[in-house]
């Protein structure tokens, strides 16, 4: 279980890749779900009482999605993928799967507490919905992250099949 030769072409990618995924999602569920980043509590309990506009008259038109600064670094663990999809390509894809959305709930568990230890707030606070562990992890996103896995499996395969390409490219 060893990283391919390029990793330094790819990182920018997984970072990429994670921070896209994150903004569709954040505006996708807030222009469907009313009231979605309530149960998020992404402002903060301390503006609870004076939410945006937008947020009180429920679905966002506008379909803003938002990231954090702290998820670059986060979402650049995705080279973590590498090594694993080939230490787990036996597995069924259900198995990997399942494997990948506890890793990431781990990642997102230890990064958040680190990040409250750190800043004094987590980015993300789950805390207001009831599927949460201690704010930091929320359950019932579990079949968005497994998708978000699965396809970043099949990203960094492909990325890997890439690299002498982007080498090419990045040498110019």
């Amino acid at each position: 279980m060893e990283f391919q030769p390029g990793l330094f072409y790819r990182l920018p990618f997984y970072i990429v890749y994670g921070l896209v995924c994150e903004v569709l999602f954040t505006a996708t569920c807030d222009l469907i779900t009313p009231r979605f980043v309530k149960s998020w509590n992404v402002f903060g309990k301390e503006n609870a009482a004076h939410p945006p506009s937008w947020r009180v008259n429920g679905r966002d038109p506008r379909a803003v999605g938002y990231s954090f600064l702290w998820m670059i670094p986060i979402y650049g663990l995705l080279v973590l993928m590498e090594p694993l999809s080939q230490a787990l390509s036996p597995l069924p894809w259900p198995m990997r799967g399942l494997i990948y959305v506890v890793l990431i709930w781990i990642v997102e568990y230890t990064t958040g507490f680190l990040i409250k230890k750190i800043s004094g707030r987590c980015p993300w606070d789950y805390s207001a919905s009831r599927f949460n562990l201690h704010g930091y992890v929320r359950f019932d996103f579990f079949p968005f992250w497994f998708a978000f896995m699965m396809t970043a499996e099949s990203l960094s395969r492909k990325l890997i099949l890439l690299t002498p390409a982007l080498r090419e490219i990045f040498a110019m």
